[in-house]
């Protein structure tokens, strides 16, 4: 009833005074693109945040973010020039870049154009410095970082075959089990808020607990499995995941379904699904992608193919930041599908983890090219 007062207010003003001068039919608009022009403008649209679409309520300003809780560490990557031997020296190139499953998704979003806030630990270290440097160089914020005193930041360490396929990782991401539950109620707006919340499961469980018991209500949260040593993390808790993104190896243990024929491989889907995750998007590696969501579309998706492939590491990390893309612009499952691979694609042809040159209008044009 009060906006309604003060639209019959400004009407009542603006006859009187249209008589004088036609300029003032402006003031007889004014209160409908105030206050009528969308009803969404005191509500929260269907991610949960308020309308940014509404340009004349208290949420002008207002543009849905997505928020990314989990590792950020320093990825060193050795790539030998001859098949590798093992048990021995082989003759190479090593090369240091900042990565992480959660702050590759989350670059790769910000990258795309997406508002990113990441929620991350960090040691009091060399690496911690080089990590937020990075990050605010790449546009991520570090505002809602923890740095940890005496403790070393995350590092995880990667040894390639000459064609750039990984042989095998160790990863050291002990500070992220210092990011507790408490830490997160210090960030409960900006959680709660978001458009889409990120998350891997290095995380502890009992942070993990407590994303997915309080926040999968309450906006759309999409989860990484990283490892099947992690994945089991997530066993028996997978309802109210909105998306899912876990390799052939993960779904296994998600779902308790051997995959070694595509009919496995739907029954691990199905089952999955069953657990109450809104969709999974099951990595197939070279074999592109398998869809599958809670109403019962399924789809199996081929990857364009690649002449040369520079560096697989961060390729399913930047398929979750082109699923969170295509999820904040509101795209159906084949234009999904489409700019997840293609952001995936984008990484792969890059040496470095996240490819320095991601971009929407890069991701638009190879789409384009590719049609």
């Amino acid at each position: 009833m009060g906006y309604f007062a003060i639209y019959c207010c400004l009407t009542i003003s603006s006859l009187i005074f249209i008589s004088f001068a036609p300029s003032y039919l402006s003031v007889l608009i004014m209160p409908y693109v105030l206050f009528f022009r969308n009803p969404l403008c005191y509500t929260r649209d269907k991610k949960g945040v308020p309308s940014a679409a509404c340009t004349g309520g208290f949420y002008m300003n207002a543009k849905p973010y997505v928020v990314g809780v989990g590792a950020v560490n320093v990825d060193v990557m050795g790539r030998s020039k001859r098949p590798l031997v093992s048990e021995d020296s082989n003759p190479g190139q090593i090369k240091i870049s900042i990565g992480g499953a959660t702050h590759n998704a989350s670059e790769n979003a910000c990258r795309l154009g997406l508002p990113v806030n990441f929620i991350t630990a960090t040691g009091d270290d060399y690496f911690g410095t080089l990590i937020r440097t990075a990050c605010e160089s790449a546009g991520l914020s570090t505002e809602h970082f923890f740095a940890f005193p005496g403790q070393i930041s995350s590092t995880y360490m990667s040894i390639h075959e000459p064609d750039g396929e990984m042989n095998i990782a160790i990863s050291d991401m002990n500070v992220l089990q210092s990011l507790s539950p408490a830490h997160l109620k210090q960030k409960g707006e900006l959680l709660e808020n978001a458009a889409a919340i990120t998350f891997d499961t290095g995380l502890p469980q009992e942070t993990i607990d407590y994303l997915l018991q309080t926040y999968c209500s309450k906006t759309a949260v999409f989860a990484d499995p990283v490892s099947t040593t992690y994945a089991e993390k997530l066993v028996g808790r997978l309802e109210g995941i909105h998306t899912l993104k876990p390799n052939l190896l993960e779904a296994e243990v998600l779902s308790g379904v051997k995959i070694r024929t595509f009919g496995d491989l739907q029954e691990a889907a199905d089952r999955i699904i069953g657990c109450g995750v809104r969709r999974v998007f099951i990595s197939l590696g070279k074999n592109g992608v398998y869809y599958r969501d809670h109403s019962g579309t399924a789809k199996h998706r081929q990857p364009r193919p690649l002449d040369q492939i520079a560096n697989a590491t961060g390729a399913g990390d930047a398929f979750l930041g082109g699923l969170l893309y295509a999820y904040l612009h509101d795209l159906n499952i084949d234009e999904t599908l489409t700019a997840a691979m293609t952001v995936s694609t984008l990484a792969i042809l890059s040496e470095q983890t996240i490819n320095p040159q991601m971009s929407e209008s890069l991701l638009k044009e190879t789409i384009l090219q590719n049609i």
